[in-house]
C-alpha cells in the first residue's frame, strides 16, 4: 500500500499545531498543539511531535505559518523562527516539504472544512465563488479564494480606512492615531490597546473578552462595531459575495458574545451598494483552531 501519509502544521505567532493526513483529509484524534514558548524552533516541535507517531513515517510535510512565504522559505511575522523546505525534507526523510501563509491554508480550507466548524453570524445566502478568510489573532491578515486558486496579501500592514478611524476618534479621540495600521486594531495587542484607550486598566484579551467583565463587554463594542465596518471595506476590495470567513482566537473570542456578533452583522449590513447585495455579504466564523490544517492536507494532495 502507498504510503502518502502528510505531516501538517499550523504555525502561529503563539502557538504550533500538527497533525497527520491522508487522502481522506485530516486523521482524528492526530492533532497536538504545542505553545511556541516550550521550544526553541519549528524543527525542534517537528521532532517532538514526529516522536509521538508509534513508527507512522509521513512522506510529505505541509506547514502553513503566520508570516509571509516565498521561494520555499519564510518567517513569522511575530517571531523570530525561520523555514525553509529544503532543510525540512532533508532533516525528516521527506519526498517534499510545503510552506504557506496561514491565511492562503485557511483559503484552500474553504472547500474541505465540515459544516459543524462554521458559523453563520450574519448577512444573506452565498452567491457566486469568491470568497475571503479574515484571520484575527496574534496578527491579522486576508486570503481571498476563488474556484479553489488563493490570492495572498498582507493586509495587517496597511493602513485603517477612514471609516473605522472616525469611530475611533470619537470614542477614544487623539489615542486614535495609535492605531494607524489594521493589525493595531484588529489583534489582540490591539484589542488590549482598545481597552486602555478607553481609560481601563490594562490586561489581556481573554480577561477583556469574559463573559463577567463589564468594562471589557464595552471594549468589545466598540472592537465589534469597528470591525462591521471593516467588513464594508473588504467587501468593496474583495467582494466575497461566497461568504466573509473569520478565524483566529481574537475573532473566535469576540463572536462568542451574541450580542457583539450582532453588532458586526448589523454594521456591515448597512451597505446598501449595488441595490443592497454587498450589504448581504454573508458572514461565517470558523469555530475550530486547527481549520488551516485541512488547507495543508489539501494543498499538499493538490500537488500530488
Amino acid at each position: 500500500m502507498t504510503n502518502d501519509l502528510t505531516l501538517v502544521a499550523d504555525v502561529g505567532g503563539t502557538n504550533t499545531r500538527f497533525a497527520l493526513a491522508n487522502s481522506n483529509g485530516i486523521i482524528a484524534d492526530s492533532s497536538i498543539r504545542y505553545s511556541n514558548t516550550e521550544v526553541d524552533s519549528f524543527l525542534e516541535a517537528t521532532q517532538s511531535y514526529v516522536a509521538t507517531l508509534d513508527g507512522m513515517k509521513p512522506t510529505k510535510l505541509c506547514a502553513a505559518i503566520a508570516g509571509p512565504v516565498s521561494g520555499g522559505k519564510g518567517k513569522l511575522t511575530n517571531g523570530d523562527w525561520m523555514f525553509d523546505t529544503d532543510v525540512l525534507a532533508q532533516s525528516f526523510g521527506l519526498e517534499r516539504a510545503y510552506l504557506l501563509n496561514d491565511l492562503a491554508a485557511l483559503g484552500y480550507a474553504l472547500d474541505v472544512l465540515p459544516d459543524h466548524v462554521v458559523t453563520q453570524i450574519g448577512g444573506g445566502k452565498p452567491h457566486g465563488n469568491q470568497a475571503l478568510v479574515a484571520g484575527i489573532a496574534t496578527g491579522f491578515n486576508v486570503s481571498m479564494c476563488h474556484e479553489g486558486h488563493v490570492t495572498e496579501a498582507e493586509l495587517g500592514h496597511a493602513s485603517l480606512p477612514s471609516s473605522v478611524m472616525a469611530v475611533l476618534q470619537e470614542a477614544v479621540g487623539d489615542e486614535a492615531s495609535s492605531f494607524h495600521k489594521v493589525e493595531a486594531l484588529f489583534s489582540g495587542d490591539g484589542l488590549a490597546a482598545l481597552h486602555s484607550a478607553l481609560g481601563f486598566k490594562a490586561t489581556d484579551p481573554a480577561q477583556i473578552t469574559a463573559p463577567t467583565s463589564s468594562e471589557g463587554a464595552q471594549t468589545v463594542a466598540l472592537f465589534a462595531r469597528a470591525l462591521g465596518l471593516f467588513c464594508c471595506e473588504l467587501t468593496y476590495q474583495y467582494m466575497p459575495l461566497a461568504g466573509l470567513y473569520f478565524n483566529g482566537s481574537v475573532a473566535r473570542a469576540i463572536v462568542s458574545s451574541e450580542s457583539a456578533a450582532e453588532v458586526i452583522a448589523v454594521e456591515a449590513s448597512k451597505d446598501e451598494t449595488f441595490s443592497g447585495r454587498f450589504g448581504q455579504v454573508p458572514l461565517f466564523v470558523i469555530t475550530e483552531d486547527n481549520a488551516a490544517l485541512y488547507g495543508c492536507a489539501r494543498y499538499a494532495q493538490s500537488r500530488v
